[in-house]
């Protein structure tokens, strides 16, 4: 038999994963729906008129950003657990098949449940409240400016996932954490990279974003040109595949 992998032996894990987890699951998308409709209905009924699409794509974008990460990094959190890390990693499966599980589950999985309950939820709410003379109109993701968020999300995924098995205990904020230092450190060299590259003092040099400094009493906007920023997305894609590579090793590494 395969030691990397075995679809029959992936999906006996697959099910025995989900014999185990789905009253977490489940509670988990209670939860979820729960804070969705609690919050849609007090926009719904405290706003004067129907939240538009840029509206609830703001609310969309930050519940998954937020809900997606913690969830993701709880996938793993067997292997955090003394008692419950031996019968994981003695479990008869590969890494790559238990690696395969949890980011199915975390990824794949939860992007399509989460946007089910988010439209159930906003159909929901649209259906109990009218604007008289107003049309409602709901979010449409079929669309060429929203090749971000899945983006950003698997960026955010890879970082959650690597430290769902990284670290033993407290992985999201550990994680969270990490990131915000790392984001911080790196702003820092970019700020004194363009601050000796132009010879001007700046406040702020954000990665990816504009540069913007005084000069002899004049302000100046510095920003990246179209065909520059089209490799943006997929440098993060390439980011996201070499930590999900990372992640996968480590789990290895804790099974060896």
């Amino acid at each position: 038999m395969n030691n990397f992998f075995s679809l029959k032996r992936f999906f006996r894990l697959f099910i025995k994963h989900t014999a185990e987890h789905y009253r977490i699951y489940l509670m988990s998308v209670g939860v979820l729906a729960g804070v969705m409709l609690l919050g849609g209905a007090f926009i719904f009924y405290v706003i004067p008129e129907p939240p538009d699409p840029g509206m609830q794509m703001a609310i969309f974008i930050v519940l998954l950003l937020i809900s997606g990460s913690i969830f993701t990094s709880t996938v793993f959190s067997d292997y955090g657990i003394k008692n419950q890390a031996i019968p994981a990693l003695t479990l008869p499966a590969s890494s790559f098949e238990k690696f395969l599980v949890g980011w199915l589950y975390s990824y794949p999985i939860f992007m399509a449940i989460y946007t089910g309950v988010f439209y159930l939820v906003l159909w929901g709410l649209s259906s109990t409240k009218q604007w008289p003379g107003q049309h409602f109109e709901a979010l449409n993701l079929v669309q060429p400016n929203v090749y971000m968020l899945p983006v950003l999300f698997t960026f955010l995924h890879a970082l959650a996932i690597f430290g769902a098995i990284f670290f033993e205990k407290l992985q999201f904020i550990k994680i969270g954490f990490a990131f915000f230092i790392g984001y911080a450190v790196v702003m820092l060299l970019n700020t004194f990279f363009f601050e000796v590259l132009i010879g001007e003092s700046i406040n702020a040099a954000i990665p990816f974003g504009y540069l913007n400094f005084n000069s002899q009493n004049h302000f100046y906007s510095i920003a990246a040109t179209a065909p520059a920023t089209a490799w943006i997305p997929l440098a993060m894609v390439i980011a996201s595949v070499l930590i999900w590579v990372a992640a996968y090793f480590r789990l290895k590494e804790k099974q060896v």
